[in-house]
């Protein structure tokens, strides 16, 4: 969301609030008035650039304040209240007014301290806001769907493992067994997105689509703008090819909505007829256009094929626990009744929301724990600033307190004033949430869900005013109340050049450089373990060469290729590929190394004896053509790689890793061996399969996580429809133009998906650490300045008050690094008392960072140990500045100043 839309927004909310403090006839009469002028001027401001927007919206925020007080004088006189209620009302009104004006004289003779407080202030409220922005909408907001919080996800899985949804995987026969035995669960739908190929006038479009079950649009209370949902005879296993369009995909692509219906679209070669049209806006699962029903094969893919995504809507009086419980009666049964498929296996579910936000929940929430420690420091900071202004306005509290003003009229006074301070700051911070939730949307991953619904709306510009209400609180009621207990005669003996509150204020300032320092521990603790856990995993090896291979997929529809077809054509293009200038090699892959592209299979040892239902072994599956071991440098520790004589008319071959070798082949030699493997991409399996080889490990789904068990036979005798294809050279741009050339000579109707490098699927398993250390980089660097600049401020303040006893120390005798000394000390003290609590904090508080460390402790003794003289530096060259200023302050004239 831009400027020129958060500029209205936030003029209308400003307006709104303000208008609060007018008689409700005001308000009545002309407040919708006012706030559509402020909209419209707010407007042509923004034109002319956000400094003139902030200018014009603070000036006319505090007009609309000022002006306050006369609307409630004539509004009461012309109501006839009675005098004595009425006068009390005005003089309120009266005081409120004159509070303000004062405010705003006083901070106006002041230019560059109203200008660092309200920049400081600006600084942390933006910052929080923008991070409060992106929580709410990727946590807090609700899934954009009616009712959205009765709609769950349910997955098989094993019952030592009932937390990860894994996509939320179902059989499609277990499907209908939840969908007919659950009464928890009012409907349920499968849903798999992925892409489409949509053929239109010679030319191939990929399209965001998904594979549904009929039902899914009635989950989501979202009924069809046109046409009908699919039926169950659409539904079967090569039922009748249809299809349900989005209308804005409809539009943009083809025309009018009035002719979808009854149209028909080619979809992998076939032409499907449009039966509905879906809403604008709706594009579950996975951003889908277009939907096309499942035609699940429950004869050839059975219960034991976990393959589809799912959703469902819990009845109006049931929750997740009660469908919980269901499912799990429902998983004893089918494990009775099944236990060839359904060994080992239950049914979890979860809320929709929670399985769409996935893992970023606890990441977001400490960064804006960390940005809410930023602003406490900025307040913190300001606190200072006040108390140290405050050294010159002695004699003028001690002036209006002679004159009759008691210490609560001057606490609301200095309240006041901190209060417009906080107005401004606020205002300011509006500015730079805009700029800063645009930098921290720019800088996001692609693998952070919800980014498109991050915005400043109208909860967060309250939750904006929220934060100007505490801060005002926060750096503000200290101040007032210590300038508000000044001591009359010894302010007035002063002359407003001593501390008439010095134990008081020295303990306040004290405390709160100490609350800083701690904090900015805490922050520094923080980055430095992010900073240990990425240098931990940018040290991963993944067992494979990513360098300098450029990768697109293939999806070889059933309708138009058979499984020796898919083979022949991979061949064809492999061969065309092989011969484009800077290719230095080309291999066909099903199932790439951290692609989401995962499937898991079973498979048992043909000398053993069959194991029990779901205890057999597992192992990922992938699919390789001839030299994609070698070309993706994966060792060979035993045997031999796979050969172009591996075809299907040959023996039927396995490789197995390392980590399959160890776990499953214990004590003996599985090179000769035979295995069953229990999955089937194309060619139906046929028989044992020999073990040829032993490859060295991958890390194949996380870079986090260990290597697993791994299966890999030859593509050839796999026939997959959605094979991967791999070249090598140095110019990866090149390689894929020339790639989309090449098939579109072969196949105009096959467009290259998912383009890119191997390199970039690497890289994307660490952009999400590297965000969240980046923002907290950023926040702990914001703590830490601004720590020091209070530093600086309260030691230059310290020197200033000690002016006459450094003087007289220096006519005495001390000597230079003596006063040194002395001075350093006033900040390394309470810098010291934060070290100690902020290392005593970060160690307590380190358990939150558990879910995003690897291979690092969140008590890291290495990080804590260097955190503390870093800050310590850091204070010691802040407090050295005005140490040395005071050295130098000849004994004379700190002796006549005084």
């Amino acid at each position: 969301m831009g400027p020129l839309s958060v500029g209205p927004r936030a003029a209308r909310f400003v307006a709104r609030t303000l208008l609060k403090l007018y008689p409700r006839g005001f308000r009545r009469d002309v407040g919708s008035e006012v706030i559509r002028d402020f909209e419209l001027a707010a407007a042509d401001h923004l034109q002319t650039g956000a400094r003139s927007f902030l200018i014009w919206l603070a000036r006319n925020a505090s007009s609309l304040v000022s002006n306050a007080g006369p609307e409630w004088k004539e509004s009461l006189t012309s109501a006839g209240a009675p005098a004595a209620g009425r006068n009390a009302r005005i003089g309120a009104m009266d005081v409120l007014r004159q509070d303000l004006g004062y405010a705003v004289r006083s901070l106006r003779k002041r230019p560059g301290f109203t200008a660092l407080v309200v920049f400081t202030l600006g600084l942390g409220i933006g910052a929080t806001t923008a991070m409060f922005s992106v929580v709410r909408g990727i946590l807090l907001r609700p899934l954009p769907y009616p009712e959205s919080e009765r709609l769950v996800t349910v997955w098989e899985s094993t019952p030592e493992d009932v937390t990860s949804p894994d996509g939320g995987l179902l059989s499609h026969a277990n499907f209908r067994d939840v969908q007919a035995e659950t009464p928890s669960i009012e409907s349920i739908a499968l849903a798999n997105g992925f892409g489409l190929t949509v053929t239109e006038d010679g030319g191939a479009e990929l399209v965001r689509g998904a594979r549904i079950t009929p039902g899914l649009f009635e989950v989501f209370r979202t009924p069809l703008v046109k046409g009908r949902d699919f039926t169950d005879l659409e539904n079967r296993h090569r039922g009748p090819a249809v299809a349900i369009v989005g209308a804005d995909y409809w539009r943009d692509r083809f025309g009018p909505l009035d002719e979808a219906l009854g149209s028909s679209i080619r979809i992998g070669g076939q032409a499907h007829q449009i039966v509905g049209v879906a809403p604008s806006g709706f594009d579950y699962p996975g951003d889908a256009r277009v939907w096309i029903p499942a035609q699940n094969d429950e004869a050839g893919c059975g219960r034991g094929c976990v393959n589809r995504g799912s959703v469902a809507r819990l009845a109006p009086d049931a929750t997740v626990e009660t469908a919980r419980a269901e499912l799990e009666t429902l998983a004893t049964r089918l494990e009775a009744e099944y236990p060839s498929s359904n060994a080992n296996t239950t049914f979890s579910v979860a809320s929709l929301h929670a399985v769409t936000v996935g893992d970023v929940r606890p990441a977001l929430w400490l960064l804006l724990g960390a940005v809410g420690m930023v602003l406490l420091i900025a307040c913190a900071n300001v606190a200072n600033l006040i108390l140290v202004r405050g050294r010159s306005r002695l004699t003028e509290v001690a002036v209006r307190t002679t004159l009759g003003a008691g210490q609560r009229r001057i606490f609301k006074q200095l309240l006041t004033e901190s209060a417009l301070i906080a107005l401004l700051g606020g205002l300011a911070g509006l500015g730079l949430a805009v700029l800063a939730a645009d930098l921290v949307l720019s800088l996001a991953p692609a693998n952070i869900p919800r980014l498109d619904e991050v915005g400043l709306d109208p909860t967060t510009l309250g939750f904006a005013g929220l934060l100007v209400l505490v801060t005002t609180l926060l750096f503000g009621a200290t101040p007032a109340l210590l300038l508000s207990r000044v001591e009359l005669t010894q302010a007035l003996r002063s002359g407003g050049r001593g501390n008439v509150t010095r134990g008081r204020s020295a303990r306040s300032r004290t405390a709160i450089l100490t609350t800083e320092v701690a904090l900015s521990v805490l922050l520094l603790v923080g980055a430095g373990l992010m900073i240990r856990s990425l240098a931990r995993t940018t040290e991963i090896e993944p067992g494979f060469d990513a360098r300098d291979i450029a990768i697109f997929r293939l999806s070889l529809p059933r309708t138009r290729y058979s499984p020796d077809e898919r083979v022949r054509f991979m061949d064809r293009l492999s061969e065309r590929l092989g011969a484009v200038p800077g290719v230095d090699d080309v291999a066909v892959m099903v199932g790439p190394p951290l692609s989401s592209v995962s499937i898991f299979g079973g498979f048992t040892r043909t000398d053993l004896p069959a194991p029990d239902p779901g205890e057999g072994p597992i192992a990922n599956y992938r699919a390789l053509g001839p030299g994609a071991i070698e070309m993706l440098a994966i060792p060979i520790l035993q045997g031999r790689a796979f050969q172009r004589s591996d075809t299907y008319e040959s023996e039927q071959v396995v490789i197995i890793t390392q980590q399959a070798a160890e776990r499953y082949f214990v004590g003996d030699d599985p090179v000769g061996r035979q295995i069953h493997v229990q999955v089937s991409t194309g060619y139906d399996e046929a028989g044992p399969r020999t073990i040829v080889g032993v490859a060295g490990d991958i890390r194949g789904t996380r870079l986090t996580q260990a290597p697993a068990a791994e299966t890999f036979i030859p593509y050839a005798q796999a026939g997959a429809g959605f094979p991967h294809v791999l070249m090598r050279g140095d110019d990866s741009a090149a390689l894929l133009e020339a790639a989309r050339r090449e098939l579109r000579s072969l196949d105009p109707e096959l467009p290259l998906m998912r383009p890119g490098t191997l390199a970039e699927l690497v890289d994307l398993q660490l952009a999400q650490p590297r965000f969240y250390l980046l923002l907290l980089a950023i926040f702990a660097s914001l703590a830490v300045v601004l720590a020091g600049v209070g530093m600086y401020g309260v030691v230059a303040y310290a020197v200033s008050q000690r002016t006459r006893e450094i003087g007289v120390r220096m006519a005495l005798g001390a000597r230079v690094p003596q006063v040194v000394q002395l001075v350093l000390w006033q900040g390394i003290r309470p810098a010291m008392w934060g070290i100690g609590l902020g290392v005593v904090a970060a160690f307590w508080a380190g358990g939150l960072m558990r879910g995003l460390l690897y291979e690092v402790a969140p008590q890291d003794p290495l990080t804590l140990v260097m955190v503390p003289p870093l800050l310590l530096g850091i204070v010691v060259v802040a407090c050295a500045i005005p140490a040395r200023r005071a050295a130098r302050i000849p004994p004379a004239t700190a002796l006549r100043n005084e």
